[in-house]
């Protein structure tokens, strides 16, 4: 039985599947199981189905990184856990996946995310209980397309849903980070989201964050 489920909205970067999909294979010891979403106007659209090497997929109409991640995650909530990994990512600890819902389960549910990312604070890539998804009705910032995700979810994780595994990493090898990959044209079509999903954010902060932490909270706990 599947225990975590890996998200993987990917535009343009079958490269990236391949590494992705090797890197899982040589350090993960959970069941797992990678689902990857596609734009329907990716050129690369067919290279990357074929890449997937038979993971499931959907292809659907182009939206942005929190749209993609909240559709695959709602779609199927039979499993226990869901973790976000970007396509420009590479799990670099043998049994990183097992620490992380390790990590969840000390806590009773939550979230939990590995070093290596740009920020060491931000969860750029995280695991979490999907009882929490099933009780907000999303995994990813509403309203967002690609920026600030990390953010809400340390929010949404404080003062005690969330664990940071600093001997547990996932390299993010985003083009702005040092060693990482080259820069293409995903990288800039999410650069033009940054002002208006720091908006959203901060919306959500003033109106929602209160109520949705206090759902977390239940649902943590109903779960455990």
């Amino acid at each position: 039985m599947t225990r975590v489920r890996f998200l993987v909205p990917s535009r343009g970067r079958p490269g990236n599947i391949e590494r992705l999909i090797s890197r899982c294979a040589e350090t993960c010891r959970t069941d797992y199981q990678l689902c990857f979403g596609f734009d329907d106007d990716d050129p690369c659209l067919e290279a990357n189905i074929k890449a997937a090497g038979g993971w499931p997929y959907e292809v659907r109409p182009r939206m942005g990184l929190a749209a993609w991640t909240n559709h695959l995650a709602m779609a199927d909530l039979s499993v226990p856990y869901l973790a976000s990994v970007g396509d420009d990512m590479t799990p670099e600890t043998d049994g990183w996946d097992e620490s992380l819902v390790a990590a969840i389960d000390r806590m009773g549910g939550g979230f939990a995310y590995p070093a290596g990312t740009r920020y060491p604070d931000h969860p750029e890539c995280w695991a979490q209980s999907s009882a929490i998804a099933r009780a907000l009705g999303w995994m990813a910032l509403p309203g967002a397309e690609h920026w600030y995700i990390d953010n809400t979810i340390s929010d949404l994780g404080q003062p005690d849903r969330l664990a940071f595994l600093p001997d547990v990493t996932v390299r993010h090898r985003h083009a702005n980070a040092p060693g990482g990959d080259p820069p293409d044209q995903t990288y800039w079509d999410a650069a033009g989201h940054f002002g208006h999903d720091m908006a959203a954010w901060q919306r959500w902060r003033l109106t929602r964050m209160a109520a949705d932490r206090e759902t977390v909270r239940r649902a943590c706990e109903a779960a455990s």
